[in-house]
């Protein structure tokens, strides 16, 4: 069953808007955010994520090119990739500084 943007799954995440990224075998990344992350940042945050990933070619550097976007508005990002189905998906909270 497919989870449609904006809702809260079980774990008090909710699904955003997938980004393409067609690098390192990849299509795309799934984004989720935590229960931290207001509704309204979702654009900014999404932007953040779109230059992050036009800088990098590897799933090995999607952390840290990511990741120095989102520090710059107060997030974080957690990268979890699967290198047998090339799935990736990023996990967005709040920064805890």
């Amino acid at each position: 069953m497919m989870v449609p943007s904006g809702a809260l799954t079980a774990s008090g995440m909710r699904r955003l808007s997938p980004v393409q990224w067609n690098q390192d075998g990849c299509h795309g990344f799934g984004v989720q955010a935590r229960e931290d992350v207001p509704v309204f940042d979702e654009g900014m945050i999404r932007r953040a994520l779109l230059r992050g990933s036009l800088v990098c070619e590897s799933v090995d550097g999607l952390s840290h090119a990511i990741n120095h976007q989102l520090w710059e508005i107060g997030y974080v990002a957690r990268v979890q990739s699967d290198p047998v189905d090339h799935s990736v998906v990023v996990e967005v909270s709040k920064s805890r500084s």
